[in-house]
């Protein structure tokens, strides 16, 4: 008898494992599909080899897919953005609070969809690797995407534009009459900038007037026909056109701000010279105290070097126009050289407070080269691919975590605010880039006559102002339209049924990869 019931608890116990087994192994494949939360923390180190996947998309239909998925997930996010901040001016922060959280939830979701783009381009995978990293990307994107889907009809219904077109008419007038009155002030800034500095200094805002003029003008244009829409009682129609006109007058506010953005960041680092210049000195004082007895030729060079490098930026400061931002850029990677220099020398305090002597610039020129790439390419972001926004985002990421460092551990924060510095500096050049292959895509006479019909409804020659400035997008029902706060499902939806688009023009990425309306080469 109890011969036989220890058998059958044995075999209970056999059972038992084997379910046990079983769910496991489920599980692990279950997650293994999703991907979606998992693969962030996996990828930080090695990776790990996965069985080749033998049917769907190729990697190489799926790197294009994950790249407009990122493309349409960040534009979808900016334009929320945008349309929240003019719900917010007018119905208050507590009645905007669901969309205000969508849009936070959305960011997270595309912050680590860009981390992992990264992770691809510095860390080359196998198949395998590289598969799972961007179905995830793809996961990412379409629960950002989803997260402001499902607020777009709640956000129009807030927002209730085609009941307040009469009265919006007079407030986006005065927005476009306020921006152009601003036009004047900005060039005298920008004409007291090249005076005072080298053209590479103020290259990033070199063009922001006479982009400003083309957003105004396109802004201008869709006001009168949202005038003579709602003359006409089409009060959809006008609020169609006046979200357009809100749209392209932002965008002129956030190109004249650029202006004064670059202002203030190259004259607080023109301040910041001196006071850097003083601690390379100092700094190299100190390591040729340290290596005295200590042989060491490589060592040397490297404070030579150092010291060759203040010495330079000193004649540039002495030779008038200079650029503020690259000298003390320059100083700070002195600086660095020179702490190569006396790694195992200078004692860990010793390097702590010598971090925390330069954090600060080293700071402010992480921020400047940010906040310039951040404003160029949201201003152009019809005409910017992959490879410079997935760089800005991670510029973003390492700014923000050099923040919460700086105090607490100043040595990594110095190093989280040079690689955000240097992310943001790819990142800018990478759109500038992109920008000309949009720019060259000229259109042909064909093109013309369809944006002469696209002018009688509002647009104008700042049309294609509008399309590199990501303001008007392919939207349903074959129809051209202002992006509109919601997803790549929903920000699409409001369109004036009578503008065409032309043979010429495709929805999905253009040339340069971006995901609004563009020429085709």
């Amino acid at each position: 008898m109890r011969t036989g019931v220890e058998a059958a608890a044995v075999v209970a116990g056999v059972v038992i494992l084997l379910v046990i087994t079983i769910l496991v192994i489920r599980r692990r494949h279950d997650r293994g599909s999703r991907g979606a939360h998992h693969h962030g923390a996996h990828h930080h180190g090695a990776h790990h080899h996965r069985a080749p996947v033998t049917s769907g998309p190729s990697t190489a239909e799926l790197a294009a897919e994950a790249s407009r998925a990122l493309i349409q997930t960040d534009d979808a996010v900016l334009t929320s953005e945008q349309e929240l901040g003019f719900a917010i001016a007018v119905f208050g922060e507590r009645a905007m609070a669901p969309f205000s959280a969508a849009i936070d939830s959305a960011r997270a979701e595309r912050r680590e969809a860009f981390r992992l783009r990264q992770l691809i381009d510095d860390n080359p995978a196998g198949e395998a690797d590289a598969r799972s990293l961007l179905t995830e990307i793809c996961w990412r994107c379409g629960a950002a995407s989803r997260l402001l889907d499902e607020q777009a009809d709640a956000f129009d219904q807030a927002h209730n534009l085609g009941a307040r077109a009469r009265q919006l008419v007079a407030e986006v007038d005065a927005h476009i009459a306020q921006q152009s009155a601003r036009m004047s002030q900005s060039q005298q800034i920008l004409d007291r900038l090249t005076r005072k500095y080298t053209p590479d200094a103020i290259v990033a805002v070199a063009s922001n007037l006479t982009h400003a003029a083309t957003r105004l003008e396109f802004a201008a244009n869709c006001l009168a026909g949202a005038e003579q829409a709602v003359a006409a009682g089409e009060t959809g129609t006008a609020a169609v056109l006046l979200q357009a006109a809100e749209a392209g007058a932002d965008q002129a506010t956030d190109l004249l701000t650029g202006v004064l953005h670059m202002e203030a960041e190259l004259t607080q680092a023109a301040s910041a010279v001196p006071a850097a210049l003083r601690e390379i000195d100092a700094g190299v004082l100190e390591a040729e105290a340290l290596l005295t007895g200590r042989p060491d030729h490589e060592r040397s060079a490297l404070v030579a070097e150092t010291r060759a490098v203040s010495d330079d930026v000193r004649v540039k400061l002495a030779s008038g126009a200079f650029d503020a931002l690259v000298a003390l850029r320059r100083l700070q990677q002195a600086d660095a050289t020179l702490d190569r220099a006396l790694v195992g020398v200078r004692i860990r305090e010793a390097r702590r407070q010598r971090a925390t002597a330069v954090l600060d610039e080293a700071m402010l020129v992480a921020r400047s080269s940010v906040t310039a790439a951040e404003d160029f390419i949201t201003t152009r972001r019809g005409g910017v691919g992959t490879a410079a926004r997935t760089r800005l985002a991670e510029a973003r990421r390492h700014f923000q975590q050099a923040i919460g460092l700086s105090l607490a551990d100043p040595e990594v924060a110095l190093t989280e605010a040079q690689d955000a510095d240097a992310l943001a500096q790819q990142a800018r050049a990478f759109a500038e880039q992109d920008v000309v292959g949009f720019d060259h895509g000229e259109p042909s006479s064909e093109d013309t006559a369809a944006w002469s019909v696209w002018a009688g409804h509002g647009g104008g020659p700042g049309l294609r102002a509008a399309v590199l400035g990501g303001i008007l997008i392919d939207g349903q029902a074959g129809g051209i339209g202002p992006g509109s706060f919601g997803g790549v499902g929903t920000r699409g939806r409001h369109t004036v049924a009578s503008w065409p688009v032309p043979a010429t023009y495709e929805g999905g990425p253009c040339p340069s990869g971006a995901s609004s309306v563009g020429l085709r080469n």
